[in-house]
């Protein structure tokens, strides 16, 4: 197998001094398109994108975390040092208040969290969950009737399909819009020291331009609907950023409102969802899907189950794994503890195996 190259990871929130950030409300006037009126193709796409744009930036805010005191420096007492701010991006999840960010935005216990959205209305925002695993933490405000945004499919999702990046660039640019395409879906992102990021497997790669700011905002498609959350950049290159897909963002809401927090199924393993790159590595049959696993790690419930290196876990309960419907999306929609069957391919040998799910702690 080539050597994976080691990616340079960049997490977009900014450090730095607090900052006053008030929305700024836009007016955007269109032309509609009568009944009838052909119109090029080029102004068609041009009003969809700035429609779309529209839909979703009333549920985009800012998120600025400023220091709750100063702290005192070692054994003087009277040398104080006052923590950084960061701003990040959110948006709303459902009309009673609450708001989904990334964790690493809102991860801080020497911080005070504050929304404020693009009317400049501002709110006080406490983390009523997190799942640190995938990098998705959940605000509360006291607010009523707020605009939550509409979820797309990730699973639909397609390479070169146009997509816009909505955040607070740089934390003073509020409620930037950048353009682009998804470059890629189902990728891998390693950690400079060679470990693979939580839910790598699933990220959507995208060229539109993200910054330091953007984390936690959506990544949205034509139709105004968050297709994803823009979490991370590889700065080893350019137009490399990456984007937790909506689906992801939908199961751990429905977590939190079904069970007042957020709990994941453990698996215990590195894998890769089979792919062309992957074929060629693996000289694997051309129609081969599935979950290549690479390691499995002792005393986890993959372990106790009998997966081991090399298989290719090709269906969960029936529901058959590839690149649209990968092992995690899939393995999310059971509990942790419940007892799922894996369809497995082994040295050319399909097997099942009976797999009770442990909890990510």
């Amino acid at each position: 197998m080539n050597k994976t190259k080691k990616i340079i990871i960049g997490i977009l929130i900014i450090l730095g001094s607090a900052f006053a950030i008030r929305g700024i409300a836009e007016t955007v006037k269109l032309n509609p398109i009568k009944p009838g009126t052909k119109a090029t193709a080029q102004i068609s796409d041009e009003q969809q994108a700035i429609l779309a744009v529209r839909l979703a930036k009333a549920s985009v805010v800012n998120i600025v975390g400023t220091p709750k005191a100063a702290v005192p420096v070692g054994n003087a007492p009277q040398i104080f040092a006052v923590p950084d701010s960061v701003s990040g991006t959110g948006f709303v999840l459902e009309a009673d208040g609450l708001i989904v960010t990334n964790n690493h935005v809102v991860d801080r216990d020497d911080l005070s969290y504050s929304v404020i959205f693009p009317d400049g209305a501002e709110y006080g925002a406490r983390v009523s969950a997190a799942d640190k695993f995938d990098d998705v933490a959940f605000l509360k405000i006291d607010a009523k009737n707020l605009t939550p945004a509409k979820l797309g499919n990730s699973n639909a999702l397609e390479t070169g399909q146009s997509v816009f990046a909505i955040g607070n660039s740089l934390g003073k640019y509020e409620f930037s819009v950048t353009r682009g395409v998804i470059s890629g879906l189902a990728r891998s992102v390693e950690t400079p020291g060679g470990s693979l990021l939580p839910s790598t497997h699933a990220w959507i790669q995208t060229d539109a331009a993200i910054n330091p700011g953007n984390s936690g905002g959506p990544l949205i498609n034509l139709a105004g609907e968050v297709v994803g959350m823009n979490t991370l950049i590889d700065t080893s290159g350019s137009s490399l950023g990456f984007a937790l897909p909506a689906n992801l963002i939908k199961e751990a809401g429905e977590q939190l409102r079904n069970f007042g927090k957020v709990s994941r199924p453990f698996l215990g393993i590195k894998f890769r969802t089979v792919d062309t790159q992957l074929r060629l590595e693996k000289n694997l049959p051309a129609s081969q899907q599935g979950a290549y696993v690479f390691a499995v790690n002792p005393g986890t419930a993959a372990a106790a189950a009998g997966l081991g290196v090399g298989d290719i876990i090709v269906a969960i309960n029936g529901q058959k794994l590839d690149l649209k419907n990968e092992l995690t999306s899939v393995i999310q929609k059971y509990q942790a503890g419940s007892q799922v069957t894996f369809k497995i391919l082994r040295a050319n040998t399909t097997l099942e195996l009976p797999v009770i799910l442990g909890e990510l702690k």
